[in-house]
């Protein structure tokens, strides 16, 4: 990267150096015309009849005059000049121009003037400074466009990585300013494809590999149930259910982890869709009442995705709560706010750290078992959604407030 950024400040240092050295010729070109012996002969015609007239204010008409050759102290480049016989012009200190020319038979100069002189300004000279500084913004901005070009063009491919992780197209060229970056950019998401694929390899080993020899063990225990003592069974089918609970808490880890590819908005009725999922959950309020509410509204929101994440929330709900749980929709300000809020002893502080992947805080505890995956994977579902999730403390109920807000958009 340090010989691109070199190589840009060359060329930023060279092409500013050609543009002063181009504008500074262009500026004495104009400020100081070159010298000729021409003269209007109007001004002799105006001169004369000037001192042909009464007006006392005529101008005096350049005269001839003789003077001697030693008269004038010049310099050895411009008495050489004289002495070859050429006109020589000579301006003193009140602006007054005369010529010279030596005679050449005797040492004497023949003087011609005064002549008073006249300078004329450029018409484009008020122009210069400002079309310098203009030419300076515009090359500035040549060098600089392909720059932004290809950042821009880099910004767009991390977004489009970003939506759908697949191999990406190498669209910045290896003459590029930026093309180290580019390139430990598209390295980095080439090892992130590998982590994604492995993920996946992992996901159905443990999905083929482990639930296999479960289901072996299911069906060996039905077998021997009838010599071993209900203690023992009943243990052996805790210690099956546990280890299925954590293969599928981690399939849907993985699931949620690398299929965000069918995540889709439609509009739903809110309200039917929490009443299923209430329905769902009825066979558990025989200890604990769950209070359904919903807008009679329609919202966007991606079915299966909040259909997983409504049921981990009620989930840990009912593992905490005591005796109620809240779950309630709302629309404000084409803002979607679900809650579901429980009686149970709350989060407190801890509410960031519950969201965060493998988080246990509390299980052990309630002696509860899982990964600690459920509230990660509904912090998915609020990102895919283009919403939030927060945990709080319930004002209503005193326990625990999970809120998903997300906007009402396609």
């Amino acid at each position: 990267m340090k010989f691109q950024f070199f190589r840009f400040y060359a060329l930023i240092v060279l092409a500013a150096a050609l543009l002063v050295w181009s504008f500074n010729q262009i500026y004495h070109a104009v400020q100081e015309p070159e010298k000729n012996y021409q003269v209007d002969i109007d001004f002799f015609f105006q001169g004369y009849n000037a001192t042909n007239s009464d007006s006392s204010t005529s101008p005096d008409l350049p005269l001839f005059h003789t003077i001697d050759v030693n008269a004038l102290a010049l310099p050895e480049d411009v008495q050489a000049m004289l002495d070859e016989g050429q006109v020589i012009a000579i301006t003193n200190d009140i602006g007054d121009t005369y010529y010279y020319k030596r005679n050449p038979d005797s040492n004497a100069l023949t003087q011609f003037g005064p002549f008073k002189n006249i300078t004329e300004e450029s018409n484009i000279a008020p122009y210069i400074i400002p079309l310098f500084y203009s030419s300076l913004a515009c090359l500035l901005l040549l060098l600089m466009r392909p720059i932004f070009r290809d950042l821009q063009r880099l910004q767009q491919d991390a977004a489009e990585f970003g939506r759908k992780p697949q191999p990406m197209k190498r669209s910045i060229k290896e003459s590029s300013n930026i093309y180290p970056l580019a390139n430990s950019f598209y390295g980095m998401s080439n090892k992130i494809l590998n982590f994604i694929q492995m993920n996946k390899d992992l996901s159905r080993t443990i999905s083929h590999e482990i639930r296999t020899p479960l289901a072996r063990m299911k069906f060996m225990l039905e077998i021997i149930s009838a010599n071993i003592k209900s203690s023992q069974k009943q243990r052996m089918q805790n210690d099956i259910a546990e280890i299925e609970s954590l293969v599928n808490d981690y399939l849907s880890f993985a699931k949620v982890e690398n299929e965000t590819d069918n995540i889709h908005r439609a509009l739903y009725s809110m309200k039917d869709f929490l009443q299923d999922i209430h329905e769902k959950f009825s066979i558990y309020e025989q200890n604990i009442t769950i209070h359904c509410h919903s807008d009679d509204v329609k919202v966007y929101f991606d079915k299966q995705s909040l259909s997983i994440a409504i049921q981990n929330l009620l989930t840990n709900a009912l593992r905490f709560s005591k005796e109620a749980i809240s779950l309630e929709f709302k629309l404000h300000d084409n803002v979607c706010v679900l809650s579901v809020e429980d009686d149970g002893p709350g989060v407190g502080d801890k509410g960031e750290a519950l969201m965060q992947p493998f988080s246990r805080e509390n299980i052990k505890e309630q002696n509860h078992k899982g990964f600690g995956l459920g509230l990660y994977i509904v912090r998915k579902v609020a990102i895919w959604h283009e919403g939030e999730f927060i945990i709080s403390q319930s004002n209503q109920l005193r326990g625990a407030k999970m809120q998903l807000r997300w906007p009402n958009q396609p």
